[in-house]
């Protein structure tokens, strides 16, 4: 297939709600040696947002856009943690700018160098790691926020059902089982539907165990940028309420708590997942800064 056929099935699929790495995947089902890069994909899926309508080359004049403007690298970084493979070529095309300032935008802006095929953050001074760290974490932040808030925005209503958000320990984790049956019982709906399961990505989080389990249960684990309790239900606005309930400060037991919190009213629940939303919009407005309400 040429380029200009690729970019009409892309189209045709973004037309259907399919999300970029979807529409990439039904590409590589049927032309795996020829289908366009994600970075491409990517590409023509914003230009078809803001209302392109034309699956042709736009004429072009002079030279390559130059500026590494904080869009550019915001758009050179997204792409990069999209798909750490993606090629200089592809960055290129994708963002209209020059090899070589795709290449410094890369090297010195983002702190990134090719490992093993894949593009990697450099082995930096502990002060410009520092700054870099500080950097790649908001531009995380303002990624994910994104990714959250496209889901979100889809279908709300859908989007609560099945979303679900767990403080557990190590412990816990252990009786993943035990959560799975009372979750069946309790929304059966979502008995043959994947699950978005929410939790901070803390390493106990994230070792083989819990890992397996999820992959098991066809639960698909829900983006959370690191460092960001601002982000996480539990730590915006469960936890800073503790203190308040006298309640649950005297229930000793860990049931006692649990029948106090299964007592609360529904939309009690459903207002703080609801108020993730504004959070998300905020944290983008803010380039990845620390949302404070």
């Amino acid at each position: 297939m040429e380029k200009r056929e690729f970019r009409a099935v892309i189209k045709y699929l973004h037309m259907k709600d399919l999300m970029p790495k979807k529409i990439k995947a039904k590409l590589d089902n049927v032309h795996s040696t020829s289908a366009p890069a994600f970075a491409t994909v990517y590409n023509w899926v914003n230009k078809f947002k803001r209302g392109r309508t034309s699956t042709g080359d736009a004429p072009r004049s002079g030279c390559p856009i130059e500026a590494a403007t904080p869009e550019i690298i915001d758009k050179v970084h997204d792409i990069v943690l999209t798909d750490r493979r993606v090629k200089v070529c592809e960055l290129v095309e994708a963002t209209g700018i020059s090899h070589g300032t795709v290449i410094s935008i890369l090297h010195e802006q983002l702190g990134m160098k090719k490992l093993s095929v894949r593009w990697m953050p450099r082995l930096l001074s502990v002060d410009h790691n520092s700054s870099i760290d500080s950097k790649s974490r908001h531009r995380d932040h303002v990624t994910i926020s994104k990714q959250c808030l496209e889901m979100f925005q889809h279908n709300p209503d859908k989007f609560l059902r099945r979303f679900i958000t767990q403080m557990i320990n190590g412990d816990y984790y252990a009786a993943l089982d035990r959560f799975n049956n009372i979750l069946k019982k309790k929304r059966p709906h979502l008995a043959k539907k994947k699950v978005f399961f929410h939790q901070d990505n803390a390493r106990v989080h994230t070792c083989l165990v819990p890992m397996a389990k999820f992959n098991e249960f066809r639960y698909e684990l829900f983006p959370h940028p690191a460092y960001s309790p601002d982000l996480a239900p539990c730590d915006y606005f469960l936890f800073p309420n503790l203190k308040k309930w006298k309640e649950i400060q005297r229930a000793a037991h860990r049931r006692n708590r649990g029948l106090y919190f299964e007592g609360l009213d529904k939309l009690y629940y459903s207002d703080s997942l609801k108020k993730l939303e504004n959070r998300w919009i905020k944290c983008i407005e803010l380039k990845g800064d620390y949302v404070e309400k």
